[in-house]
């Protein structure tokens, strides 16, 4: 009596949408995207309320699109975002989003830290909230879908954000080193681009830097810079909050103490005489 061979199992095949994914790359242009909405939501005119607001706004949306939500009208429930989550660019998109609502938020908060010291305060808890999301931002692009480029640029803005925080706490030492990394790399990023308005974005943002690198050097004694020269720094500084508080600062501080030892001086020379 013959057997039949079994039939052999077919061979298995990878449908066009799972090689599709497997070949997705997510890219993301990160400084044109956060400089289009700052223009678009505010920070054209220093409205950093709107432009938080708008933040806002744009990751409800975000979270609405992927059914991503924190919970229901009952209750919050927190959902973390990994590196195994990130099947979608958006996800990228929710801690961007929530870098710049706490940055923004900072800066709002800065406009009157002068003259109540509990917004310092809460201002620096957002400016390292702000900083942390920026970290998450570049640990969860280490990930194959993320392109190069991409990657690269997380960095600079994880780097930009983090020496932010540390210049506001004067830790200058460390803000100047992570200013001076990501100096570096939106340099490279700028020579990346054929097109000229993109590239000027870049170049922009490592001017931008530049100014908060040589006022750390001057606080660590490293800048040779004098009063005057803070404060061509501050009539440069438009649009920089941050940088110009610190030099009006400054510059208060040396005025103060020449004053001072003037009237030191003056007293000591009546006596004298």
């Amino acid at each position: 009596m013959e057997v039949e061979d079994a039939p052999s199992a077919a061979p298995e095949t990878t449908s066009p949408a799972t090689i599709q994914e497997e070949k997705q790359s997510y890219s993301i242009e990160l400084l044109p995207l956060i400089k289009e909405a700052q223009q678009h939501h505010g920070l054209r005119h220093g409205d950093y309320q709107r432009y938080r607001q708008y933040c806002q706004r744009r990751l409800k949306r975000i979270r609405n699109s992927l059914n991503f939500k924190l919970g229901t009208r009952h209750g919050f429930k927190g959902k973390k975002i990994t590196q195994e989550t990130v099947n979608d660019p958006r996800f990228l998109h929710i801690i961007l989003m929530e870098a710049e609502r706490c940055w923004s938020h900072a800066m709002e908060l800065k406009l009157y830290a002068n003259t109540e010291p509990r917004k310092k305060f809460h201002m620096v808890r957002k400016l390292s909230k702000a900083s942390k999301y920026a970290d998450d931002l570049k640990d969860l692009c280490n990930i194959d879908q993320v392109d190069a480029r991409t990657k690269l640029e997380v960095q600079a803005y994880s780097y930009w954000m983090t020496a932010n925080m540390k210049f506001e706490v004067q830790n200058w030492q460390t803000a100047i080193d992570l200013y001076t990394q990501s100096r570096s790399i939106y340099e490279k990023l700028s020579s990346a681009f054929m097109d000229e308005d993109t590239k000027m974005l870049y170049l922009q943002r490592v001017e931008e830097i530049s100014p908060n690198i040589r006022y750390c050097a001057y606080n660590l004694g490293q800048g040779g810079l004098d009063i005057n020269e803070l404060m061509k720094m501050r009539s440069k500084a438009t649009g920089q909050d941050m940088l110009a508080a610190k030099i009006d600062v400054s510059t208060h501080n040396s005025r103060l103490f020449e004053f001072q030892r003037k009237d030191r001086f003056a007293r000591i020379h009546r006596v004298v005489l």
